[in-house]
């Protein structure tokens, strides 16, 4: 069996198997594309919370607030 002992036959049947293929393209593509879009934003916001980290601290080394408020 999946060796091509079974196939499409006739019309409907050969038109149902395209609809099938064209669903499962779909859905795969979907399914990686929101994969990768989540890797691409939690790399996103790791960036902008360092920079913010990083302003915050400029601003504590500029104003001259104590070390121990931002611990």
């Amino acid at each position: 069996m999946g060796y091509g002992d079974f196939g499409a036959y006739n019309t409907m049947e050969i038109l149902v198997t395209c609809l099938w293929m064209f669903l499962g393209v779909a859905f795969y593509s979907f399914v990686a594309g929101s994969l990768i879009s989540i890797v691409t934003n939690l790399g996103a916001t790791d960036e902008l919370l360092e920079k913010k980290i990083d302003a915050l601290e400029d601003f504590a080394e500029e104003t001259a607030l104590p070390d121990n408020i931002l611990t």
